[in-house]
């Protein structure tokens, strides 16, 4: 049951016309847009100057609003490791500080990145990357709906913090060191608003809110408030996404929801410029997240999702060790070292388990426990053997992503045949062919969530002859990797 003071601040701020409330216009939006996706500001690449310069413009914008600085600094500084690189990022934080004595010390967090993929030379000319509508466009959103709820602090339960995050081009890094160092206590988090490309509202014929069904009273939200505001919610779910900020909240429990206008505008390309944008759509998105924002600051319990208990640590970075299973399938040949031909190929197949060890940000050791089948079209007929693989791998990774990474592989196996057949025969492992077989494994994939997709080859560097006098025969094999990863 709702305390005394929290039914009075939710009946003040219910008290009142919503349609009333908030009226930022196209015109203040778009001088964000315009000031954070110039040319100037070379496309706001993470670690730059122009990024620098990007957040004191926002820190700046924070304070005209009245957005009082977090724990007296609007910055929040990281170092992010990538190889041999240390680079320095920010977070642009403040907060509006809620009235109701009973939330005031919890959080609803209103993020956006103002980063974006920076700038290139093609043919001796600087292309930019504006990224107007990513995500100047959130940016922008956020500066202004700040400024409406300051205006409306009185009415606010718990307090909101607006946070434009750094590095989300470069894999959610902002937002993920803001989860990590507790900027404010995770467990006081309740929820998250990432806006991210919000300025393709007519084009896209309305706004998606993706996760915003997690919320206990989204039926309101998407209902009655967005009637309020005139405005289209055209898509609704459960899920959080994790190609945005909201991916590092939504990890430790707290509901986070993606609010955006979808891919109308020229996605990471040089053509997405601020002249293309919808300032009236903008404005009306910015209004209703206004709105919505100070319904849910009295709203007591926001959501079913538990967040992160108190003291627990908010997040621990990648798991060191994680098992998952492998499917390869490919083709494998005979290599004939001393002629000019080789075997023909057939079917080959490995299925088995594997772990991922991570031994550093850009560095796993992979173990596999495969069964394999491979071999070779021979004089005698088909050539093929059954056997337990164990391949050892070294996965050189680009730098964690909550979304994706790409890896070179490089390891050998060793391969014990416990059966097989040579045309209608049995092959002869005690006389005449070698049951060990060693070689090397290299390839290149990538992973995508918990999906690692991949080709890799196999060589082999034994002989499967036992005979040293007859012709050298090696396998060689060559696999699309399929691995799931729990």
């Amino acid at each position: 049951m709702l305390k005394n003071s929290t039914l009075l601040t939710a009946l003040i701020a219910l008290s009142i016309p919503l349609t009333a409330q908030f009226s930022t216009t196209a015109e203040q939006l778009e001088n964000h847009v315009y000031t954070l996706a110039s040319d100037s500001l070379l496309g706001r690449g993470f670690g730059t100057e122009q990024g620098v310069t990007a957040r004191n413009y926002i820190a700046q914008q924070f304070r005209e609003a009245g957005i009082e600085p977090l724990n007296g600094d609007y910055f929040h500084l990281f170092n992010h490791r990538d190889g041999i690189l240390n680079i320095p990022g920010a977070n642009v934080v403040g907060i509006i500080r809620g009235n109701d004595p009973n939330l005031r010390d919890e959080y609803i967090i209103l993020g956006a990145h103002y980063d974006h993929l920076g700038w290139k030379i093609s043919s001796g000319d600087t292309v930019v990357y504006n990224g107007a509508d990513d995500n100047a466009s959130g940016t922008a959103s956020i500066i202004e709906i700040g400024r409406n709820l300051v205006k409306k602090q009185e009415s606010l339960g718990r307090s909101v913090i607006i946070v434009a995050f750094d590095g989300e081009e470069s894999g959610l890094i902002g937002s993920t060191h803001f989860v990590e160092d507790s900027i404010v206590p995770p467990h006081k988090i309740k929820l998250m608003f990432s806006l991210d490309m919000v300025g393709m509202y007519e084009a896209h014929q309305g706004l998606e809110l993706v996760g915003v069904e997690l919320l206990n009273d989204y039926e309101r939200i998407i209902g009655e408030l967005a009637g309020e505001y005139n405005i289209t919610i055209k898509k609704t779910n459960r899920r959080i996404e994790q190609r945005t900020d909201t991916a590092p909240f939504g990890k430790i429990g707290i509901p986070a929801i993606h609010t955006y206008t979808g891919l109308e505008s020229p996605y990471h390309k040089p053509e997405d410029v601020p002249e293309d944008l919808d300032y009236d759509g903008m404005a009306l998105v910015a209004n209703y997240i206004s709105a919505t924002t100070l319904q849910l600051s009295s709203t007591e319990k926001l959501s079913d999702m538990t967040g992160p208990l108190e003291g627990q640590i908010a997040a621990s970075g990648p798991k060191v060790f994680r098992i998952g299973l492998r499917l390869n399938i490919g083709s494998s040949h005979h290599k004939y070292q001393e002629e000019f031909y080789q075997g023909k190929s057939i079917f080959a197949a490995e299925a088995g388990v594997f772990a991922s060890i991570r031994a550093a940000s850009f560095l796993t050791i992979q173990p596999e426990v495969l069964y394999e089948t491979k071999g070779s079209k021979h004089m005698d007929g088909t050539f093929r053997t059954h056997s337990v693989t164990t391949p050892l791998s070294l996965l050189i990774t680009t730098p964690d992503n909550a979304v994706f990474r790409t890896y070179l592989q490089l390891g050998g196996y060793y391969s014990y045949h416990f059966g097989g057949k040579l045309g209608d025969d049995k092959i002869d492992f005690q006389d005449a062919f070698n049951v060990h077989e060693f070689g090397i494994t290299y390839g290149f994939g990538f992973e995508i969530m918990n999906v690692q997709w991949g080709v890799y080859m196999q060589k082999g560097l034994s002989e499967l002859l036992q005979d040293p006098a007859r012709t050298a025969m090696t396998h060689k094999n060559v696999y699309f990797m399929l691995g799931f990863i729990f």
